[in-house]
């Protein structure tokens, strides 16, 4: 059980669960450039209510390295997008389940790797929507990750040991 001030940069880190330190929040420094990164992973519940925590750990990161503005919109723009496709797809019995978001920014490229258990779901491979058709003539669904597919400099996948593993980057200078 961690100690009142490792509960305290377990919040600040944004790397709690139901009050419990679950995550990792690490520093480090690249020798040839000096870079510091910053990496924090965090456990989930597949309800959408925890995408707060996650947009609140990225504002902070992009605070401290000085991103500016529009590069946190679509950083918290992409990971709300898959989160809540998480949240409410990966699951479709409706059970309690857990996932993990894993953030790591330097000062030229910011990654999420997104790790969850549920149904298989390759977002790479989904379909654009049709933009140029008219509204009332769209089929629902697609529109949110053509966008992140748009705003992130890449968006990896793979199925790993029975789980979905999403990897978006977007560089940041």
């Amino acid at each position: 059980m961690p100690l009142a001030g490792e509960f305290a940069t377990a919040v600040r880190a944004g790397s709690i669960l139901s009050g419990l330190y679950v995550g990792s929040k690490s520093s480090s420094i690249q020798a040839a450039g000096c870079i510091m990164a910053e990496q924090a992973t965090l456990v989930l519940k597949n309800d959408v209510s925890e995408l707060e925590r996650v947009m609140s750990y990225v504002s902070e990161l992009c605070i401290q390295k000085s991103i500016p503005p529009d590069i946190e919109y679509d950083l918290n723009l992409a990971l709300d997008e898959l989160i809540i496709n998480v949240a409410k797809h990966a699951y479709p019995e409706g059970e309690e389940h857990r996932f993990t978001v894993q953030v790591t920014m330097d000062d030229k490229e910011f990654v999420a790797r997104i790790e969850d258990d549920g149904i298989e779901f390759d977002p790479t491979q989904y379909p654009n929507p049709d933009l140029d058709a008219p509204l009332e003539e769209r089929k629902e669904g697609g529109l949110g990750i053509y966008l992140v597919r748009q705003i992130m400099t890449s968006v990896e996948y793979q199925r790993l040991s029975g789980k979905n593993v999403v990897t978006l980057r977007k560089k940041l200078h």
